[in-house]
């Protein structure tokens, strides 16, 4: 039987310096790794609501614009992985780490320099935004 799970990630950039938030998972699938913002959506939640939350539970940031890239299936195992892609260019709050039980520290990362070991769905998800040729300021 599979386990499926959806979800939305954030992809966090920031545009004065072509860079993307990215955290270390710890404690989680794949610890080690790096990962976007991100989680489960609930029941009866609206997909941009769950992006919007979950951003705040776990960079202490609130996002003032989110647009939709689109969606990334990725199967691993006996999992069946649907995440909902949304690019933020424009957040207000401080950035920190809200839940140290499962992240490592959240850190910016040069898009044209991304670590190799970023978790398979996420990469997907930086791919879907960076072939589409949106331009930073496209998403202003």
């Amino acid at each position: 039987m599979t386990d499926q799970h959806i979800g939305v990630c954030v992809i966090v950039l920031d545009e004065s310096k072509h860079k993307v938030l990215l955290g270390k998972r710890k404690n989680a699938y794949l610890a080690g790794a790096f990962g976007l913002p991100g989680g489960r959506v609930n029941l009866t939640e609206p997909l941009v609501e769950c992006a919007v939350r979950e951003l705040r539970e776990e960079t202490g940031l609130t996002a003032k614009l989110l647009r939709y890239v689109g969606v990334v299936r990725e199967l691993q195992n006996c999992y069946n992985f649907i995440h909902f892609v949304y690019v933020c260019n424009k957040y207000s709050g401080t950035m920190e780490t809200k839940e140290p039980e499962k992240c490592e520290g959240w850190e910016w990362y040069p898009l044209n320099s991304l670590p190799s070991d970023i978790l398979p769905g996420h990469k997907s998800s930086l791919e879907l935004l960076l072939n589409k040729d949106l331009l930073i300021q496209d998403l202003v």
